[in-house]
């Protein structure tokens, strides 16, 4: 494992290959990826279909989940990182560079200078049809838009939901953060993460969460039970993770909070006065925010509910609308009939209310099942994979987006 500059190091930390790479082989640069073992498995499945891989590990973590395998460490500062990573791709003929997401730092850079160099972009994120699927997207998140013809299809099947386990993805991002905090100030002193909260805030705020599951159980029996005595229309802000760069770079300004805030206030001023807002945090949201107080507060505090879990399916074919500023519930929404609201930028930004969200309360036109579903299979058509970054469905996802990413180097896509 190489820890020099590029241009000091031999060129040979690469991934072990099942077949030996031709002179015009795909060399695939991967970078940081999901906590668990995903990418040394997509390493494995690169190199059985010829392409050679290299990698750059970033903290401890990374250096985890990759076993041992040949690397090049980036231990400099935020400021050497382009030039770094420019030098690695021309060094090592990279033709091709993978990352989960495109908002840290780390990848941010080095997608711009890929794309100054020629160099194919792969972005690696979760599905955006769930479960059972990853997204491939080229060049940046969010950035497909059916083209002629891409409409013509049938809906997307669905995909196996492959099991897996909460307490093993627990434990892999535990395993993640203990590394770095054992070794990170050693072997890779200027790393920092992407993330707004350090672990042990978070460990906190799951621990709180743990501690008070029973009290959370009953609030959610009691706002359940306030909904099916509820007659009139039900709309549902759906919260997603602050730390989500889907709400950094793509949401309204002032995040989540200032999405709260703007959207109780329009539902009080605006709203039928016999609809109630339902609103519902991320599923592994780990209660640093005071979501619910804040609700409470603000001026759709009486006609709000609070709802922490829950049936989301059942949910949504009860809503007469849902707003979110671009979570993939927006799309399960849409599947199940319901208008959408979106207050950020999204992939499916098309399909939803396109108005001031204060008109949205009253009369909100949801698009028709014919076009969502035209829609929903042209998107997994064109960057949903099956699979699963832990579990079961890591092995057929790994394969799944080596396939996809070298049919897109063969394309010279």
């Amino acid at each position: 494992m190489s820890d020099a500059p590029p241009s000091a190091s031999a060129p040979t930390a690469s991934a072990p290959t099942a077949s030996a790479p031709t002179a015009s082989a795909p060399v695939v640069l991967l970078l940081q990826g999901p906590r668990s073992p995903f990418l040394a498995r997509l390493a494995d499945a690169l190199a059985a279909r010829g392409a050679r891989v290299e990698r750059v590990l970033f903290c401890p973590g990374d250096a985890l989940f990759w076993r041992g395998r040949p690397a090049v460490r980036f231990r400099g500062r935020e400021g050497d990182w382009p030039g770094f990573v420019r030098r690695l791709m021309l060094e090592r003929a990279v033709t091709d560079v993978l990352g989960l997401g495109d908002g840290r730092i780390w990848h941010r850079t080095a997608f711009a200078e890929a794309r100054a160099l020629g160099v194919r972009v792969h972005v690696l994120e979760q599905g955006y049809l769930r479960p059972g699927r990853l997204t491939l997207e080229p060049d940046r998140l969010g950035g497909w838009r059916p083209g002629p013809g891409d409409l013509d299809g049938p809906d997307a099947e669905p995909a196996p939901a492959f099991r897996s386990s909460f307490a093993a993805f627990a434990a892999m991002d535990a395993a993640h953060h203990l590394a770095n905090f054992a070794l990170g100030w050693a072997r890779y002193p200027h790393y920092r993460s992407h993330e707004l909260h350090g672990p042990v805030a978070e460990w906190a705020g799951w621990a709180r969460k743990a501690l008070t599951a029973p009290r959370r159980a009953r609030g959610r029996r009691r706002a359940l039970a306030a909904l099916d005595r509820t007659s009139g229309p039900v709309f549902l802000l759906a919260l997603q993770l602050e730390t989500d760069f889907q709400v950094r770079d793509h949401g309204p300004p002032g995040g989540l909070r200032a999405a709260l805030a703007a959207v109780a206030a329009s539902f009080a001023a605006h709203a039928p006065p016999d609809a109630t807002l339902v609103v519902k945090p991320h599923p592994l949201d780990p209660g640093l925010t005071p979501w619910r107080r804040l609700l409470r507060e603000s001026p759709a505090g009486g006609r709000a509910l609070w709802l922490d879990g829950g049936d989301l399916d059942a949910l949504l074919k009860r809503c007469a609308g849902v707003v979110t500023v671009n979570s993939t519930v927006g799309l399960a929404a849409l599947g199940a009939g319901a208008p959408v609201a979106l207050l950020g930028r999204a992939v499916y930004e098309d399909l939803a209310w396109r108005g001031p969200l204060d008109g949205f309360w009253r009369a909100p036109p949801a698009p028709g099942p014919a076009r969502v579903a035209a829609f929903r299979g042209a998107l997994a058509r064109a960057t949903q994979l099956r699979g699963a970054f832990d579990g079961e469905g890591m092995a057929p996802g790994a394969e799944a987006v080596a396939a996809a990413v070298l049919a897109r180097a063969g394309e010279g896509a």
